[in-house]
């Protein structure tokens, strides 16, 4: 019992196991002052008092310049005369017993928050309850009813209203100068652009992914020799699907070429993590897993997949697509980066060409400001020998873009891919009705 139960009724509704996982990687975590920051609980999030404490101990010490762990987090419990209140120093190193154990700690504040917010629910209801009941001569009931709808909001805004800026007058929102573009690669990539490359199996996304990230490290353009006038880009690649020995075999190769054509990689350009068994990124611990590697690295592009490797669910499911989503936005607000992704085209269902949107939920034919699939060209000789390919938007684009139409085959000792003009391009409307390379 607790005095926040009512003696009455039952508990309300709380977690002690979570609050005590995430008290113990607050005092544990390599950065306790961004997870504090980040996470943006506050001590009446705690169903626990000896939890609030705890949470306030830390929190003062963040304010400070030393250093968070177990020994001054009690040593600063002590000195405020909290520490028997808490339990003593046994106490802290069994919430820290719980973090190893337990969930992320931004899920343990996600649920902690979510229990908070319940609590607050029940109690502004039984006073809504009491004040429907009570007889008042002072308010009439739709004085009453204005009454609880504002009880409600309070509950709803608690922590957030504070923190909300103000819708701005159109004026004020138009004088910020943002005319230009924020580029990753110029032209193509700027960033917090979310692109999804398609093609069937074998149709060259996941070369084009791989030439993609070693360029903008080495500050080249995809498909050409002209230098990227930003110079060289930071680039994350999170592979879910090659081995590390396939993943060197390819990237060794492509490094090689840079450092030929004398633009090679400097060191801290290009990282890679692989992990061909998959991610779940609608779980905790796969959302920890992509975090820690971009808060780390902080690209200005991130390349990960494909998506059919990033959740273990129903591929089609729009709830499972929608999760993977919010952590790679996430993740794309935490770097500021760009998104590059792949994803296997639809099979042909008809007659007609092989149709290039993503297989799986809707989602993700809504979700990237750019959808980007290859095709062969109608040239069998060139689609075959040259692998000519077709560049075709299989989604409106949010912004425009300067993506070749036409790509194949590089020359040898040079980029995978390159553009190209085909031999029957109409010289005013640029189409061609082959493809075709010569």
């Amino acid at each position: 019992m607790t005095d926040h139960d009512d003696p009455f009724g039952p508990a309300e509704p709380n977690d002690l196991p979570t609050e005590q996982a995430y008290l113990g990687s607050a005092i544990t975590a390599s950065d306790s002052r961004r997870l504090l920051r980040e996470t943006n609980l506050n001590t009446a999030d705690y169903y626990r008092p000896a939890h609030a404490l705890i949470h306030q101990a830390i929190a003062e010490l963040a304010d400070t310049t030393d250093p968070i762990d177990p020994l001054t987090v009690t040593a600063t419990l002590q000195a405020r005369g909290d520490l028997a209140r808490i339990g003593g120093p046994t106490y802290i190193h069994t919430c820290i017993k719980a973090a190893e154990h337990g969930a992320s700690a931004f899920w343990c504040a996600d649920r902690i928050r979510d229990l908070a917010l319940r609590r607050a629910l029940i109690r502004t209801g039984r006073e809504i309850t009491a004040m429907g009941w009570a007889p008042d001569a002072d308010n009439d009931a739709s004085e009453l009813a204005e009454l609880a709808v504002t009880k409600t909001r309070d509950v709803r805004d608690a922590g957030r209203a504070a923190a909300d800026t103000p819708a701005l007058d159109m004026h004020d929102f138009l004088a910020v100068n943002d005319e230009g573009h924020d580029w990753v690669l110029p032209g193509l990539i700027e960033h917090t652009d979310r692109v999804i490359w398609t093609a069937g199996e074998g149709g060259g996304k996941s070369v084009l992914q791989r030439q993609i990230a070693v360029t903008a490290a080495a500050g080249v353009m995809p498909f050409g020799h002209e230098h990227n006038t930003l110079g060289a880009q930071k680039v994350l690649v999170l592979d879910c699907e090659n081995s590390g020995r396939q993943s060197r075999r390819h990237y060794r190769a492509l490094m090689n070429i840079a450092e030929r054509q004398r633009t090679p990689v400097r060191r801290g350009q290009l990282h890679i993590d692989i992990r061909p068994e998959g991610v779940d990124l609608t779980r905790a611990d796969g959302r920890a897993w992509l975090m820690r590697r971009v808060e780390t690295v902080m690209p200005d592009l991130l390349i990960i997949g494909p998506i059919y490797r990033l959740h273990a669910g129903d591929p089609n499911s729009e709830e499972h697509a929608r999760k993977v989503t919010v952590v790679l936005d996430e993740a794309r607000a935490t770097a500021n980066c760009a998104l590059s992704l792949e994803a296997h085209a639809a099979k042909a269902t008809g007659f007609g060409p092989r149709g290039l949107a993503p297989v799986g939920s809707s989602l993700w034919l809504r979700w990237p400001e750019f959808g980007m699939g290859l095709r062969p060209v109608e040239d069998e000789r060139t689609a075959q020998d040259d692998r000519g390919r077709r560049v075709l938007p299989w989604r409106g684009a949010r912004d425009e873009r300067a993506w070749p139409n036409f790509i194949c085959q590089g020359a040898e000792g040079g980029w995978p891919w390159r553009s190209y003009t085909p031999i029957d391009t109409h010289p005013f409307s640029g189409h061609s009705p082959t493809g075709a390379l010569s």
